[in-house]
């Protein structure tokens, strides 16, 4: 007997479901399950998920579009908010944007790996279509920021992407393997046992400071 097509609405609960579902396998090892795995964890057959996703990377990639978006929107909002002067809305900003990427804990683990696994994997459309849909909602929040500080055209939005790189590149530095950390508090090692949200708050706030000075 065949299956029952899914309605608009049913598709739109699928996906959330599917999503929910790979999200929570990431967050407890790190790795991309398998596709059956995923369906298992939704309570669905395998074959249904490829009536909302192509292969698994392509619901990592999706996984990763919504938490980009998320953060774009906390940073808009941060940034509808700054106070006026260099210091004060760096500072601000800073806080915010930390804050912000606090909500979704694997947004940085799934972004150092999309290089090495999902875009190797992933058809083309469905990375050109993530691209384009990372692209204007940098451009969107980049215009607010224009707006907001009086700064030229397409300033907000290179500001904007040299934080992220300045984020995604410092977490990378910083994400040591649990069994390392303690090992860093040996002599001649302390430079490196440093705290992630810390450094970045600082490092956000030097970088922003620069940027609205100029």
């Amino acid at each position: 007997m065949a299956r029952p097509t899914l309605n608009d609405d049913e598709r739109a609960q699928r996906r959330t479901q599917l999503l929910a579902a790979a999200h929570a396998l990431f967050r407890a090892t790190r790795e991309l399950p398998s596709v059956a795995r995923i369906a298992e964890a939704a309570g669905v057959a395998k074959g249904s998920v490829y009536n909302s996703f192509s292969t698994k990377e392509e619901i990592f990639i999706a996984l990763l579009e919504d938490s980009f978006a998320g953060l774009l929107a906390g940073a808009v909002d941060t940034i509808s908010a700054l106070p006026r002067g260099a210091e004060a809305a760096a500072g601000a900003f800073a806080d915010g944007y930390v804050a912000a990427l606090s909500r979704f804990p694997d947004l940085l683990p799934l972004a150092g790996m999309t290089n090495a696994v999902l875009e190797k994997n992933l058809p083309v459309d469905a990375m050109l279509r993530f691209k384009t849909r990372l692209a204007a909602g940098l451009g969107a929040a980049g215009e607010a920021l224009e707006a907001g500080r009086r700064i030229a055209h397409g300033d907000g939005t290179d500001l904007l992407l040299h934080t992220w790189s300045l984020t995604l590149g410092l977490w990378q530095a910083l994400d040591y393997p649990a069994a390392i950390r303690p090992r860093l508090r040996r002599a001649g090692l302390a430079v490196l046992d440093r705290d992630f949200v810390t450094e970045l708050r600082a490092a956000v706030k030097v970088l922003w400071r620069g940027a609205l000075t100029t």
